[in-house]
């Protein structure tokens, strides 16, 4: 095994122990804010949030309908971990890896438009009970340019593992 493989294995294993503690931080954190301060934190809707305090509609169907976006998070921590796990044991341009990374990618694209989907359905919802709703419905470039950026990386990793592919039939 190369010296930098290693680094990599090492770094992948780091990253991915971080990566785990911090998740679990913010999601007790996440836990805790809806719990005991009954604040929904991992949602950034205003008509959503509008909605929640108002009190005029039930909490818990505001709830379920954020689940998903929730869900989606955790699966996103899955995705890496498990991608990170690959990248631990050496498994830089595997199958599982691609898959794991595509997971991870179908997963953040998901994320995106269930989150404007959601924004969207509770400004309608909040229209129907209020006379004035402000709503915004908002894509960062950010996101785009990530969203691009991680197709771009897809792409190469596939590209990579023919190569890989190939270099074994050769020999």
């Amino acid at each position: 095994m190369s010296p930098y493989a290693y680094k990599v294995q090492k770094l992948s294993k780091t990253t991915r122990l971080l990566m785990l503690a911090i998740s679990a931080i913010i999601l007790s954190f996440m836990g805790f804010q809806l719990l005991v301060n009954q604040q929904v934190s991992y949602i950034d809707s205003r008509p959503f949030l509008a909605l929640w305090a108002s009190g005029e509609v039930s909490q818990l169907v505001l709830f379920l309908a954020s689940v998903p976006a929730l869900l989606l998070v955790i699966l996103s921590v899955y995705w890496m971990n498990k991608l990170l796990l690959e990248f631990q044991s050496g498994d830089f341009f595997s199958h599982t890896s691609f898959r794991c990374y595509i997971g991870f990618v179908w997963t953040k694209i998901g994320a995106i438009l269930y989150a404007a989907l959601l924004n969207f359905a509770m400004g309608m919802w909040h229209s129907a009970l209020y006379e004035s709703t402000e709503l915004i419905v908002k894509i960062e470039f950010g996101y785009l340019t990530t969203l691009i950026l991680l197709a771009i990386v897809a792409h190469l990793l596939k590209a990579a593992k023919e190569i890989e592919d190939e270099n074994k039939e050769f020999i």
